[in-house]
């Protein structure tokens, strides 16, 4: 059945939802699109295959429901956990109806849409096809999940919805509507004759005979007339509908549009004899023949460019200039006019056609032209370029990159500027795919499993991957076959081998899986203790507590038998071999050495390997001892300590890590004036730790000597008293020197100093003439001294 029989044969008013199933159904019918699908296939039986040798999930799914990626959903349905669980002869439960039934629901949807969309339904039932697309969206996705029912009511849904939109659209063509506004990108703007001021303007918006519309800073807008001809104003730009008028009687119809400021792209449908389509541009009458045109004014005149065979007249009479197929002018507000032809087309370089592009942005390039000023791109999320996303004019570069777009298809053209700023031939458009995916890719190792024990060195890794992705082996790449699997032979070091895969999809998602497998010769088994293990120089282990936390590394496999015996050959501990060869047990000990064997087990129970040790507690604190005792006080700045730690590890000087060498450290010590404390800590293996104090002062200042003298305080005959008084921060030391003379004789000694009151004296025996006190020198205990003298008598 034709359109136009649909269109007349089908009408909706006020009651027509009450009827829509029918009207759903007979419209169905008429477009010839598939029935619908009996809910008996979606309980019909699965079908069973035997997954047999060879085989892998994708190809028996493939083949069975034509989409390997239903894969997960047959795993569950045959209560599968997971693809190691595979084997031949596994059975496995095909949902061929279900997947079958499904498909054409949505196909009937598609179907649905895509009749709707060619009957005007995104221009005229915007949200109703919007809906439908959603919800056919939905359905495939269901349909990957293996919701069958789901999907089956998404995809109806979409169906009547789609239906709905097409009876919108046909009794909106019927409407004696002038101009809708069918896209708004941005901040748009109309004013009706009978308005006083600028309102917004949103999609479908109907605009009325002598109606202006304008475009803000970064928006553009498109208006649709009833012959669907098709006029985009870009940013900044102004337009009045000056004239729109239709003859019921011949059919033909007439539209005048004056350009105030700005510029707009043009695509006209039915010119002809009976139709007239005109242009008012910075006083220029413009007429044209062709569909396919450009126009901008301004300040500096006004700019034209066709892109049609048929003529674009600017101005009228003798001053009518015909621009041909790619001719453009620049008419000059004198009204200077030069006629030139527009630039040819640039080529599309990337991406490439229907290519997907992962992410949220798309860089997109061109080649240059030759004598080109700039670019102007334009992305649309439609074949027809109605639905604006990105227009960008005067890009100084071949390339721009898109941003802040929604998943989905968008398709993009470039048009290159001329020096006039004169836009040349659109490039044939390309059309990229915007794809957020996120789902890491599919990955499986079928042999070996993890943890195998293997006694050559050689071992063939299989598995199965997903198309297209990008697999490594252990960083080295690691080709796919065909059927999506793969096999390599790898070499195995003696010990644990670990295989690292990884597979990245087209969107950088990445899946990782690890394997492990330990490669044993037959003649060799070893245990290794943990290095770290604290010992002694018999090669004892010590411990500080009641028990040792022992480890040990092994070549055996995981799970095997471990048994620890003492002296006696009675069994102490009994544990097992853990991943990658790990061993861990605690072992019992004491200040008394005890010996002990530990053996590794085979599953017949004799020992495969075996180690002894010795285990001892070790409860003696590290020897601290200084080369030479730390001074009580120095005058220098800096001090040089040595120290011998005994058996530690680790020394710390407040709280700092000290290095040691053979047991030894040497210390520089930065020193401040007055009293500068030291804590030295020393610790061993097993965490006994020692500790030393000390002080050191930093004293630079020599003693004050306050008073000293000579005298006979018992009287001529009496004996000789010498006395002085000093002070000092840092103390005086016990012995001062002293220098008098007694009649002519000159005598010299050492007095006895508290060092707490400063207080020196000597006694001398009686001797005859007179006394005199030459000097007196008191010394600290950081070696700074002071001489002086006082009286005698």
């Amino acid at each position: 059945m034709q359109g136009t029989c649909v269109r007349t044969t089908f009408r909706f008013g006020i009651g027509w939802r009450a009827g829509r199933t029918g009207q759903v159904l007979a419209l169905l019918a008429a477009l010839g699109l598939p029935g619908q699908v009996g809910a008996q296939s979606l309980d019909a039986p699965l079908t069973n295959v035997v997954f047999r040798e060879g085989d892998t999930l994708r190809t028996v799914v493939g083949a069975e429901l034509a989409d390997p990626d239903l894969w997960p959903v047959v795993l569950q349905l045959s209560g599968l956990a997971s693809v190691k669980d595979l084997s031949p002869g596994t059975v496995l439960a095909m949902p061929v109806a279900q997947v079958k039934a499904t498909n054409a629901a949505i196909l009937r949807a598609l179907d649905a849409i895509q009749a709707a969309n060619a009957e005007g339904a995104r221009l005229f039932a915007p949200d109703d096809i919007e809906a439908a697309h959603d919800n056919h969206a939905t359905a495939v996705v269901r349909r990957g999940e293996g919701a069958w029912g789901a999907s089956v009511q998404f995809a109806d849904l979409a169906t009547a919805e789609a239906t709905d939109a097409l009876l919108l659209s046909l009794e909106q063509r019927d409407r004696a509507a002038e101009a809708l506004v069918t896209d708004v990108q941005g901040d748009v703007e109309g004013r009706s004759p009978d308005a006083s001021r600028w309102t917004p303007r949103a999609v479908n918006a109907v605009l009325v005979q002598s109606e202006r519309v304008r475009t803000l800073s970064g928006s553009t807008t498109q208006v649709t007339f009833r012959d669907l001809s098709r006029l985009r104003l870009n940013p900044n730009s102004n337009a009045t509908i000056q004239r729109m008028r239709s003859d019921p009687l011949t059919g033909g119809e007439v539209t005048k549009i004056e350009l105030v400021s700005g510029d707009f792209y043009a695509l006209l449908n039915q010119l002809g004899e009976r139709t007239s389509f005109q242009i008012a541009v910075a006083g220029l009458e413009t007429t044209t023949e062709s569909a396919d045109f450009w126009i901008k004014t301004g300040a500096d005149g006004a700019r034209f460019a066709n892109y049609d065979q048929a003529a674009l007249v600017v101005g009228s009479g003798d001053q009518a200039v015909s621009l041909g197929a790619n001719e453009g002018a620049v008419v000059k507000a004198n009204g200077e006019a030069e006629v030139t032809e527009v630039l040819d087309r640039p080529a599309l370089l990337a991406p490439a056609d229907l290519e997907q592009v992962f992410g949220r942005s798309a860089a997109l390039s061109w080649s240059a032209k030759q004598d080109a000023a700039g670019y102007w791109l334009e992305v649309a999320s439609d074949a027809g370029f109605n639905q604006m996303q990105v227009s960008e004019w005067g890009i100084p570069a071949t390339g721009f990159e898109v941003s802040g777009l929604d998943q989905g298809t968008f398709h993009w053209r470039v048009a290159a500027l001329d020096a006039f700023g004169l836009p040349g031939a659109w490039s044939l458009a390309r059309t990229f795919q915007l794809v957020n995916d996120s789902t890491p890719p599919y990955l499986t190792v079928l042999s070996p499993t993890e943890g195998t024990l293997i006694s050559a060195p050689r071992v063939t890794l299989t598995g199965e991957s997903e198309t297209a992705a990008v697999l490594t082996l252990n960083g080295s790449p690691l080709p796919l076959s065909l059927d999506n699997t793969f096999s390599v032979e790898v070499t195995a070091a003696p010990g644990i081998n670990t295989f690292a895969l990884t597979a990245v999809d087209a969107a950088g998602n990445v899946t990782e899986r690890t394997l492990t497998v330990t490669y044993r010769p037959a003649e060799t088994l070893t245990l290794t203790p943990d290095p770290t293990l604290p010992r002694d120089g018999e090669g004892r282990f010590l411990t500080a507590t009641e028990q040792l936390a022992f480890t040990a590394t092994s070549a055996a496999t995981p799970g095997s038998a471990l048994r620890l015996t003492d002296a006696t050959g009675a069994v102490v501990v009994q544990a097992s071999v853990g991943d990658g060869g790990a061993i861990s047990l605690t072992i019992p000990a004491s200040a008394t050495p005890a010996a002990f064997r530990l053996e590794v087990l085979s599953p017949q129970g004799t020992p495969e390997a075996a180690l002894d040790l010795t285990v001892v507690t070790d409860a003696i604190q590290p020897e601290i001892t200084f080369a030479t005792p730390p001074p009580q006080a120095v005058a220098r700045n800096r001090l040089s300590i040595a120290a011998n730690v005994g058996d530690a590890v680790g020394a710390s000087l407040n709280g700092a890590v000290q290095p040691l060498t053979d047991g030894a450290l040497a210390l520089d010590l930065p020193l401040s004036p007055g009293a500068n404390a030291f804590e030295l800590t020393a610790a061993d293996a097993v965490g006994n730790v020692a500790l030393r104090t000390f002080t050191v002062i930093l004293d630079a200042e020599p003693p004050s000597l306050l008073r000293a003298g000579v005298a006979r305080p018992e009287g001529t005959n009496g004996p000789l008293q010498i006395t002085a008084q000093a002070r000092d921060n840092s103390g005086l030391r016990a012995a001062a020197r002293y220098k008098i003379t007694v009649g002519e004789t000159e005598q010299t000694g050492v007095l006895r100093c508290d060092t707490q009151t400063g207080e020196c004296a000597a006694t001398l025996p009686p001797q005859p003439g007179a006394l005199r006190l030459i000097s007196v020198t008191v010394q600290d205990y950081a070696g700074n001294t002071t001489e002086g003298s006082g009286r005698g008598n």
